[in-house]
């Protein structure tokens, strides 16, 4: 067949079918195009990749072992040099890896690391399997790391405090992979897990870091003495520390405990023998609650005395500047470890003879050494412990009206200081109101008193005394005086602006903490100086800067004889015959104890809550001796709807502050029975008329029951005379007079119209106002007129400079005849105010009367005194004198004529002649023997 072509222009196309020749495919040619293929990839990929592993290695962290080390907390020791505590934004104390048990390291490795001991940080196999699985599930839950891998993740890529890591990356792993084969070149294995162990995050109350901690926190061991279910389930806590923690989760804590035996018996390191045993305890076996423990030595866990623990933490800070858990330091403080367990166990609920009436109930103390401002304890408030600093210390943090607490230090002290009392002073218990308003003081009671003794106005806690003494040292002293005190004596949240004399009985906008109320008490019992309370004695930085000895010197802020005084009234109210909640406390204590009390209520606020109007919610106990002062606080920190966050009656009545303070009392002073503090130098005794002001003076022979004792600063021992005590002045007095003889007096009325009589035992206290009037009555406990008699309006009337009258009248006006004889009288009259049976007078005032009394001319002897003449044959007066010269004149003049002369007097009559018997016998003589004599004859027969 021949083959037909076409032609075209320029080329001839065939168009045979026939078949061209295949060419042999050369596969050595195919190798190493594929071999050349892959390398490309392979060149280009690593290129790539070693682009990518630069860029993401170009911000890793610089390498330094240091920070793999662990930061140990800050160590606290009570007064006897004994660690309480460690503290710190994590709870941690190192260990050495020989320290660590076997059966500890056997579990960390099999749970966490199996081939530990052979990698050099990064174990590919167990990374590729983690990969592989990630794909598989489609996420990053496995991380494949080592042991050294999850250390640098701690150090580099985890917040240390709150124990959360870096979002998952590619890039983070990658540097995570470099730090661990660095770390893995510069150290060792034994090294590596020690560090590791020291850091881990092993969750718990607290942030607890590192295994001897975590040893302590759940077993109450150290890290040398845990066994083998122990160390797999501290194992097993770190890889979810808050899923797998006991205390909350027990079943995902026991099941993830025995995930770690089994590994641990899969990895040949315990039997299954052991591993069931182990499997066998129950772990709340095992756990010590460190809520209810008593940390009774240096290695119990750090929760009990919290409530100390946390003013510590911030007292360090104020000092230094420093956060003592962050920055490593040794603390050294003043707490006395007995009494501290004591208010624990109070505020935890488990002390005997202690119980609070309701969940809601809320409680704070301190106890104080008084002379020097140390606190030995704190109770920061019920179940502090099981919450830590998370809780609202009630000790320390919380301000509430004091109440009647205050009354000794801000009420009777100036008073001492100021106004010259003695602790002997009788107040009058009465209606008051404050200030420019209309709002009337009461008592706890609404009883009005009347006339009592400080001691009782303390012992009993009266508000108006206390009202009424603060006002007075405040006209005395000054307001500013008075804020100035307050503030010298600590408390932080008193201003000027603020200050009212409400903040004599604690109220108003008067609130301060219990550790402030403490360290104004205290200024009381050691002679009037403040001192900070504090809980420091010493700090030692563990970055070797010089040791901290903070200085705490006393300010005097009021006088020793003032405050010794104050601290008089406070022995004796905590003894019978005062019931006021202390007498259970000081019972059957052979040592001298002072305290007071105090109270504040809800007024209206509480209505909202269904809370009475004026419902106590605060109670208040100071109870001290001469070398401990404690403070007790009871009540509620809110008002709780239809939850009855008030005291009632029976709630009152179980005296919750005053079981506490005899719990206290008994911790602090059973052992010492300090003795009462000394009398101040500047301090006298004076014996005085009891309830006089000034002070008076007693009478020889009074009533016992009258007479008084008590102390006085020495500047103010000023005693006056009883005569002039207490007598009104005179200021106004007349006298007029009648040509009768009448002669009325006028006497200014005495001001004060109750004097006028003998006083009755009881008092009118009443009170009437703008929109108010208040009915009150009260006991009187002494008067002047109860010795002396009632005051009487008295006067002297004297004539010629002799007294011819003294006056005495229950009247202003006294009106009598004095009976003058007829004629001229000129009368001086003193007037005067005096008690009637001791007539000693005020001031006296005079008048001068003249008074003219007619003479009687119908007779001759008035006739003759009046001037005028009498003519005794007519019986009449006249103004004419008869003539003398004749003997008629002589006569009518009622005289005597004789001898040719008128004479006033007889005429004489002669002498008989004794020498003769008949002139012997008419001289009414005796003759015998020849003679006149003056006797009779003795012998009459002659």
């Amino acid at each position: 067949m021949k083959l037909k072509t076409k032609k075209t222009a320029n080329k001839t196309v065939s168009t045979s079918t026939k078949p061209k020749n295949k060419r042999k495919v050369n596969t050595r040619n195919v190798t190493a195009l594929v071999i050349s293929i892959i390398v490309t990839c392979e060149i280009i990929v690593g290129c790539v990749g070693l682009f990518l592993l630069v860029t993401m290695l170009s911000d890793k962290p610089a390498f330094d072992l240091s920070l793999y080390e662990s930061k140990e907390s800050s160590q606290i020791f009570d007064q006897n040099g004994e660690l309480i505590a460690d503290v710190g934004k994590q709870i941690r104390s190192n260990v050495t890896y020989d320290e660590v048990p076997t059966s500890l390291i056997d579990a960390f490795v099999s749970i966490e690391d199996s081939r530990f001991f052979g990698h050099n940080g990064f174990d590919i196999a167990r990374f590729g399997k983690a990969m592989i699985e990630n794909v598989l599930a489609m996420s990053f839950a496995q991380g494949g790391s080592t042991l050294t891998m999850q250390l640098t993740k701690m150090t580099y890529f985890m917040d240390d405090d709150s124990g959360v890591g870096a979002a998952k990356s590619v890039e983070r792993k990658v540097q995570e992979i470099a730090l661990a084969l660095e770390v893995e070149r510069n150290t060792n294995k034994k090294s590596l897990l020690e560090m590791y162990l020291n850091k881990s995050n092993f969750g718990g109350t607290g942030n607890i870091r590192g295994v001897q901690k975590a040893a302590n926190y759940y077993f109450d061991k150290d890290v040398s003495e845990l066994n083998l279910p122990e160390s797999a389930m501290l194992a097993g806590i770190v890889n979810a520390p808050g899923r797998y923690n006991p205390f909350r989760y027990l079943d995902y804590s026991t099941n993830r405990r025995n995930v770690v035996l089994n590994m641990m018996l899969r990895h040949g390191y315990i039997t299954e023998e052991e591993a069931n045993l182990a499997k066998s305890i129950k772990v709340e076996d095992l756990l010590v609650d460190p809520n209810t423990r008593k940390s009774d030595d240096a290695s119990s866990e750090e929760y009990a005395y919290q409530s100390y623990i946390d003013t510590v933490v911030r007292e360090v800070q104020e000092l230094t500047g420093l956060d003592p858990t962050s920055t490593s330091m040794k603390i050294y403080t003043y707490m006395d470890k007995d009494v501290q367990a004591t208010m624990d166990s109070i505020q935890a609920g488990t002390y005997e003879g202690v119980e609070f009436a309701d969940d809601l109930m809320e409680v704070g103390m301190v106890s104080m050494n008084n002379q020097n401002g140390q606190i030995i304890a704190v109770g920061g408030g019920r179940n502090y412990g099981r919450g830590g600093s998370l809780l609202l210390n009630h000790a320390t943090d919380q301000y509430k009206q004091p109440g009647s607490a205050v009354k000794p230090f801000l009420d009777y002290a100036p008073a001492f200081e100021y106004l010259g009392w003695s602790t002997s002073h009788v107040v009058t218990d009465k209606p008051i109101v404050y200030a420019g308003t209309n709002k009337v003081i009461k008592n706890f009671d609404g009883v009005y008193r009347g006339q009592v003794t400080l001691e009782d106005a303390v012992g009993k806690s009266l508000n108006t005394p206390a009202l009424q003494a603060l006002q007075d040292v405040i006209q005395t002293a000054t307001r500013e005086k008075v804020v100035e005190y307050l503030q010298n004596l600590g408390f932080s949240k008193v201003t000027s602006e603020k200050f009212d004399v409400g903040y004599g009985i604690g109220g108003s906008s008067y609130e301060c903490s219990v550790v402030e109320l403490a360290g104004a008490h205290a200024a009381m019992l050691n002679g009037g100086y403040y001192y900070k309370p504090h809980t420091v004695s010493k700090i030692e930085f563990s970055d070797g800067r010089e040791p901290l000895e903070p200085v705490y010197t006393g300010t005097q802020v009021i006088s020793s004889e003032a405050a010794y005084q104050t601290a008089y009234l406070m022995s004796k109210a905590p003894y019978a015959p005062y019931a006021n909640y202390m007498q259970m406390v000081s019972a059957g204590k052979d040592y001298q104890v002072y305290g007071k009390t105090g109270t504040t209520d809800w007024g209206t606020d509480g209505l909202v809550f269904g809370i009475p109007k004026g419902a106590a919610k605060d109670k208040w106990m100071v109870i001290e001796t001469s070398e401990v002062t404690n403070v007790v606080w009871v009540g509620y920190e809110k008002g709780v709807k239809d939850k009855e966050t008030y005291f009632t009656g029976k709630k009152s009545n179980m005296n919750i502050p005053g079981k506490i303070s005899r719990a206290l009392l008994s911790a602090t002073s059973d052992e010492t029975k300090p003795g009462p503090i000394p009398v101040p130098e500047g301090l006298v005794q004076i014996q005085h008329i009891l309830g006089t002001w000034p002070y008076a003076n007693t009478i020889e022979g009074m009533d016992p029951k009258f007479i008084t004792t008590g102390y006085i600063k020495k500047e103010f021992n000023n005693l006056v005379e009883p005569q002039a005590a207490n007598i009104e002045q005179i200021t106004q007095f007349s006298a007029t007079g009648n040509n009768d003889g009448a002669l009325t007096i006028n006497w200014g009325a005495y001001p004060n119209a109750e004097q006028l009589q003998v006083a009755p035992d009881t008092m009118d206290l009443s009170l009437s106002g703008n929109g108010y009037y208040v009915e009150a009555w009260g006991a009187r406990i002494f008067d002047y007129t109860w010795i002396f008699g009632p005051i009487r309006y008295k006067a002297t009337i004297r004539e010629n400079g002799n007294i011819i009258k003294e006056v005495t009248s229950e009247g202003a006006t006294w009106t009598e005849n004095l009976g003058l004889s007829p004629g001229k009288h000129t009368l001086n009259i003193d007037g005067f105010y005096a008690y009637e049976w001791l007539g000693t007078p005020s001031n006296v005032m005079n008048a001068i009367v003249e008074i003219t009394i007619p003479f009687d001319t119908n007779s001759a002897e008035g006739c003759v005194a009046s001037g005028k003449y009498w003519w005794t044959t007519t019986n009449t007066c006249s103004e004419t004198k008869p003539a003398t010269d004749n003997e008629a004149g002589c006569k009518e003049l009622g005289q005597h004529w004789y001898g040719n002369a008128c004479h006033v007097d007889p005429e004489p009559t002669q002498s008989p002649d004794t020498t003769t018997q008949a002139g012997c016998e008419a001289a009414k003589k005796y003759w015998y023997d020849n003679k006149c004599n003056d006797v009779p004859n003795p012998n009459p027969t002659n």
